[in-house]
């Protein structure tokens, strides 16, 4: 027997007090109950995404919510602004091009972050532009981009601000209404540890205004029609209920510890792994890492492939490869969901067992000893739900 260790960002391992609501008979979606059970979800989830604005809910994965977040404010001819810098930020780009918009791009090196004032520039080089698609962060690269600077600049003008946080919304600092995002996609299997296959979009007063002129170019995702049924507590189309039942779970222990000791303790476990990574030889990624992961290059001197097996075979543990130009090149580990103290100081002895096997010489105990520092210093509270 082995313990599997799921720590890729998205998916990932889901509480066992939720896991276990998921053994109950499945009942249907138009009752009282299911109504009772959709307005928990939203509260909850305005809670943890620190915003008043209407929520609505997806059956779907985040690049469901995506092309809902493009189709509902953009038509044909329109021009946005895709803030584009990894493999998840391009697909802002890629939907709309699908739909007959026109993407501006303001592309970075993957790796890099982007920055306020350069956004200001081609807003105002580009008067016309109804949108700017964004990324808290960005999952194939560990990027956290300046959400809050750059909504300062975008709330200056009549553009929508669109924030794809599918990945890390719920584990670190992300303030809807305060950083003026107008439109804030997340998914369900990432931080809010839930099952794929739900995704969720909050969306702002100024956004309405926008979909109510914008063309229709979808049915499904259509959101005239869920914000109708949002008066009923209900969807359009069919509610998956067992998975609101275990994400209302999920929620509730968040908001029990409370939505801003999580984004401490995962900014603690970050700052642990990032220092052990470092202590160990391996270069990150980046040098503005998202507190919701750390992704780092594999020694060129060693094999990828077996890397990665060997954290799976030897210790069961699943980190996420790269993507992309980073195939082969890299791993991602998140922070989120049932990680703690001692999962992080566990993982480093194993990626430090698996390095010496593959030939790549890391002095045993370096990366427990750095993250150790990191954890005493702070009193975060790493206790596993």
């Amino acid at each position: 027997m082995r313990k599997y260790r799921l720590l890729t960002p998205g998916p990932t391992q889901i509480p066992e007090q939720s896991l276990l609501a998921l053994a109950k008979q499945v009942t249907h979606h138009r009752t009282d109950e299911a109504s009772a059970l959709y307005r928990s979800v939203i509260s909850g989830l305005q809670q943890v995404f620190c915003t008043k604005n209407d929520i609505y809910l997806l059956t779907g994965s985040g690049t469901a919510a995506m092309e809902a977040a493009v189709t509902n404010f953009a038509t044909r001819g329109e021009k946005i602004l895709v803030l584009s810098s990894g493999k998840f930020s391009e697909r802002w780009a890629d939907v709309a091009r699908a739909f007959g918009m026109e993407p501006i791009l303001y592309e970075l090196p993957w790796g890099k972050r982007f920055h306020p004032a350069e956004v200001k520039r081609l807003l105002n080089a580009n008067d016309d532009i109804v949108a700017v698609y964004g990324t808290l962060c960005e999952t194939s690269t560990g990027v956290g981009h300046d959400i809050e600077g750059i909504g300062c600049v975008v709330r200056e003008t009549n553009a929508l601000f669109v924030v794809d946080g599918i990945s890390a919304t719920g584990a670190v600092e992300c303030r809807c209404d305060d950083w003026g995002i107008d439109v804030l996609v997340v998914g369900s299997q990432k931080a809010l540890m839930g099952l794929p296959g739900t995704a969720m979009i909050a969306v702002s007063e100024k956004a309405w205004k926008k979909c109510d002129k914008t063309e229709k170019q979808a049915f499904y995702f259509d959101f005239v029609k869920y914000k109708k049924n949002d008066a009923d507590s209900t969807t359009p189309f069919t509610t998956p209920k067992s998975q609101l039942e275990v994400l209302d779970l999920n929620l509730k222990l968040l908001l029990e510890e409370g939505i801003t000791t999580v984004w401490t303790r995962t900014a603690k476990l970050a700052a642990a792994t990032r220092a052990g990574f470092t202590a160990m030889g391996l270069q990150l990624t980046t040098a503005f890492p998202s507190d919701a992961m750390t992704a780092a290059f594999i020694p060129e001197s060693i094999d990828a492939k077996a890397f990665m097996k060997t954290l799976e075979n030897r210790f069961g543990i699943k980190f996420a490869g790269g993507q992309g130009d980073w195939k082969g090149k890299i791993f991602r580990m998140a922070h989120f969901g049932l990680i703690d103290e001692c999962d992080v100081l566990g993982i480093l002895c194993a990626v430090e067992l698996t390095l010496n096997s593959l030939g790549f010489a890391v002095p045993f105990g370096t990366a427990a000893s750095a993250a150790e520092m990191v954890f005493s210093t702070n009193d975060a509270d790493c206790r596993r739900w």
